[in-house]
C-alpha cells in the first residue's frame, strides 16, 4: 500500500485543477478528504495581510495561487513545475536544503504533506537520511520572528518508511521533530469513510486514536501543526 498517494500520480498542467475538482466534488456530497483537512488548517493559521508565504514541495497543490489571490507573497519551493501563474506567485526550482533564500525571510512556511517525502527520492530530490530533521532546521533559520510553521504529516503508532515515496511517523519521531519549536495549534485526524477504494471522509480525534488508525483501519492517521519558532 502506499497511502495517500503513488509516485505513478499524473503529472502535468492540469493536475493541480484536477485534484481540486476532485476535493471540491467530495465536499459538496458530504466528503472530507485529507487535503480539506490540511487545507483548512493551513488557513486557519494564516492570519494578516501581504505576507511572505513560502510553501515547500507545493507543486501538486492549488493552495499557493489562492494565498497568492488573496494578497499574500508567496513563493513555491519544489523541484516539479508549478504551472499556476499569478503576479504575487514565484516559484523556484531545486533542492530546499540547497536553497540560497535569506535568513528571516518570510512569515508562513508550509509543509503541508512535504516533509515525508524529502529525502526518500519520490519526486527528484536526492536521498539523504533524517532530511526531514534538516527541513526543519532550515524553516526555522527561513521564518521571520513571530513568523509561523503550518506542518502536516503522517501519523501512525510505528515509524514506516516506504522506501522511495514516504515516511509515516511515529509519536516519538514527532517529538524529536518539533524540538525545539513552540507548538502553537495541533489537530489530530483519522480516515472514517471509503468508498471505492478512496478515503472520502476524515474526522478529528486525539492523538492516540490518529496514531492507531493502520492498526484499525488500515490508513495512516493525520497530524497537523503550527508552530513558532521563538519559545
Amino acid at each position: 500500500m502506499l497511502g495517500k498517494r503513488g509516485v505513478a500520480a499524473v503529472q502535468g498542467p492540469g493536475r493541480v485543477r484536477v485534484r481540486d475538482a476532485e476535493r471540491r466534488f467530495l465536499r459538496l456530497l458530504g466528503g472530507r478528504s485529507e487535503r480539506d483537512v490540511e487545507y483548512d488548517f493551513a488557513f486557519r493559521n494564516i492570519a494578516g495581510s501581504g505576507l511572505r508565504v513560502l510553501d515547500v514541495g507545493g507543486c501538486d497543490s492549488l493552495l499557493p495561487r489562492v494565498l497568492a489571490r488573496y494578497g499574500h507573497r508567496v513563493t513555491v519551493y519544489d523541484y516539479r513545475r508549478y504551472t499556476e501563474r499569478h503576479r504575487n506567485l514565484s516559484v523556484l526550482s531545486g533542492d530546499f536544503l540547497q536553497n540560497s533564500l535569506g535568513a528571516a525571510s518570510f512569515d508562513i512556511i508550509l509543509l503541508v504533506s512535504t516533509i515525508e517525502h524529502i529525502g526518500l527520492g519520490a519526486y527528484g530530490d536526492p536521498l539523504r537520511a533524517d532530511a526531514d530533521f534538516e527541513v526543519m532546521k532550515e524553516a526555522r533559520r527561513l521564518l521571520a520572528a513571530r513568523g509561523k510553521l503550518v506542518l502536516t504529516l503522517p501519523f501512525n503508532e510505528q515509524e514506516i518508511v516506504m522506501p522511495g515515496f514516504e515516511h509515516w511517523y511515529s509519536p516519538g519521531r514527532v517529538e524529536r521533530l518539533l524540538d525545539g519549536w513552540s507548538v502553537c495549534d495541533q489537530e489530530f485526524w483519522r480516515p472514517d469513510k471509503k468508498i471505492l477504494g478512496r478515503w472520502v471522509r476524515w474526522r478529528p480525534t486525539v492523538a492516540e486514536e490518529a496514531a492507531g488508525a493502520y492498526r484499525a483501519v488500515g490508513m495512516h492517521g493525520l497530524a497537523c501543526f503550527a508552530l513558532s519558532g521563538h519559545r
